[in-house]
C-alpha cells in the first residue's frame, strides 16, 4: 500500500507544482504586458494663465471741504455750488447720487440738482447743463433717494477717464415757519459696474 500511495503523492505534488508554476507565469506575463505596453503619446498645454479683478473708482474734487456752509438765509435766497465727480475705474459703471438730511429746515429748502460738464468744486463757471435730475425739497430728496437702487440717474456707462459736474442750488422758501430752523445734508455718489 505504501508503494502505491507514494507515487500518488508525488504525482499530486508535481501537479500542484505545475499548477502553481502556470499560475505564477500567468501573473508575471500580465504584469509584464501592462507595464511594458507601448503606445504613442502626445500632450498640449496652456500655461501661466493670470487673472485680475477690475476696479470701480470714483472721486470728487472737494479736497475734503463741505459744499455748503450757509448761515442766515433769508426767504427766497439761493446758494449754488458745483462739484466734479471723476470716474477712473477699469470697468464700465453707472453712477447714482443719493443723500441724507436731518433737521426741520429741510422741508423749507428747495433743491435743484443738475448734471452736466464744466465747472469745478465751489465754482460753477463754465458749467453746461446736461439735464435736471431733481427739483423738490431737501427732505423729500433725502426720503426718496437713499441708496444706489433709488438714487438719481444721469451718468450711465462711465468709463475711464470721465467726469460729470453736479450743480446743486438750494433756495429757502418764503415761509415764516422756516424762521430759526436748521438742517444738515449729506450727498453721496456711488458707482457700480455694469
Amino acid at each position: 500500500m505504501q508503494q502505491t500511495d507514494t507515487p500518488r503523492r508525488s504525482r499530486r505534488a508535481m501537479a500542484y507544482r505545475a499548477l502553481a508554476m502556470v499560475a505564477s507565469l500567468g501573473f508575471v506575463s500580465v504584469l509584464v504586458m501592462t507595464s511594458s505596453r507601448a503606445a504613442f503619446v502626445d500632450t498640449t498645454d496652456n500655461t501661466s494663465n493670470q487673472f485680475s479683478a477690475g476696479t470701480v473708482v470714483l472721486n470728487d474734487d472737494d479736497t475734503g471741504s463741505v459744499l455748503f456752509n450757509v448761515n442766515n438765509l433769508a426767504p427766497t435766497q439761493s446758494r449754488t455750488n458745483c462739484i466734479r465727480v471723476d470716474y477712473t475705474g477699469s470697468l464700465a459703471a453707472n453712477v447714482r447720487m443719493y443723500g441724507a438730511a436731518s433737521g426741520s429746515l429741510g422741508q423749507y429748502l428747495t433743491v435743484s440738482i443738475d448734471v452736466g460738464t464744466g465747472g469745478s468744486f465751489d465754482n460753477c463757471t463754465g458749467f453746461t447743463v446736461g439735464s435736471n435730475l431733481y427739483t423738490g425739497t431737501l427732505s423729500a430728496f433725502a426720503a426718496a433717494r437713499t441708496n444706489f437702487t433709488n438714487g438719481l440717474q444721469g451718468w450711465n456707462g462711465a468709463t475711464n477717464p470721465s467726469n460729470r459736474t453736479y450743480r446743486i442750488t438750494v433756495t429757502l422758501q418764503d415761509n415764516n415757519s422756516a424762521q430759526g430752523l436748521s438742517a444738515n445734508a449729506d450727498f453721496t455718489w456711488e458707482a457700480q459696474n455694469t
